[in-house]
């Protein structure tokens, strides 16, 4: 199979699976999961010797500052409402049915361009969802050690050697390599999941790859489109950061579905 017939079949992947139409049901249930998600990472990150106003300048280079805001203020104003144990322990529920939700839509959306049929039980959806949940989590977490681990010996190499060093700049350039590894590890394990490991671990990476850097590329030109432009905040007020959110989500996930499927055609390429 030539490139151009390997084209065809990657175009012919996506248009017969819909995978544009199927991330906009994606993106949906990715917003039901977005804030309860993130609300357990602060309550995990809040064991940890960083602040929330550190946590969500770590996403300020991705995305918009509308949505930044807005989801900070969000996210605040959950947090400061006092409630019953009870209640509380039931929102806590809500919350991770809500976010094993949005990780079922994705794995299917995944497997459907895989061209795969699911044979799991439902049961058994949810326990592999939870398992990608919790490992997720606790990778997002151990990043932010190794970030903070890494802050620290800078600011060990600025007081030892003079703000002249060299080791910030390499710093700053080696967080944003660690954090493009970390997408790449996501990426490869929700694959892995959706297609309940029929292939190679090797069969997912170049769509992983793709997918981890279409999803930084986008995020920033979208982050730098909607700051110098403001267009959408003329259009839609102070609903913007919503609109904003809700196309970056769609988006993100378009970006994903299409590394699963270009991930299908480099396998049916092979055989």
């Amino acid at each position: 199979m030539n490139w151009r017939s390997f084209f065809r079949k990657y175009v012919r992947i996506i248009s017969i699976n819909e995978l544009f139409a199927l991330s906009g049901q994606v993106a949906y249930y990715i917003i039901l999961s977005f804030f309860p998600f993130v609300i357990f990472l602060l309550t995990l990150v809040g064991f940890l010797d960083i602040s929330n106003v550190e946590f969500f300048d770590s996403f300020k280079f991705l995305l918009p500052a509308e949505t930044i805001q807005m989801v900070e203020t969000i996210v605040i104003e959950i947090f400061s409402v006092r409630s019953s144990p009870a209640l509380l322990v039931l929102s806590m529920i809500g919350a991770l049915w809500a976010s094993l939700n949005g990780i079922n839509a994705l794995m299917r959306g995944a497997g459907k361009a895989y061209g795969l049929q699911e044979t799991w039980s439902f049961f058994r959806l949810k326990l592999s969802a939870l398992l990608f949940f919790v490992i997720v989590a606790l990778a997002i977490v151990g990043s932010f050690l190794v970030l903070i681990f890494g802050q620290k010996l800078a600011n060990i190499f600025v007081y030892l050697l003079g703000p002249d060093n060299i080791f910030p700049l390499i710093w700053q350039n080696l967080r944003l390599l660690i954090q493009f590894i970390f997408l790449i590890m996501i990426f490869i394990l929700l694959n892995i999941i959706a297609t309940h490991n029929k292939y190679p671990i090797r069969s997912y990476f170049a769509g992983s790859l793709f997918s981890a850097g279409g999803w930084i590329i986008i995020s920033l030109a979208f982050a730098y489109y909607v700051n110098h432009f403001n267009s959408y905040t003329l259009a839609y007020g102070s609903i913007a950061g919503i609109i904003i959110l809700l196309l970056w989500l769609y988006w993100s996930c378009v970006i994903f579905l299409l590394g699963s499927a270009l991930n299908a055609a480099l396998i049916d390429r092979a055989n």
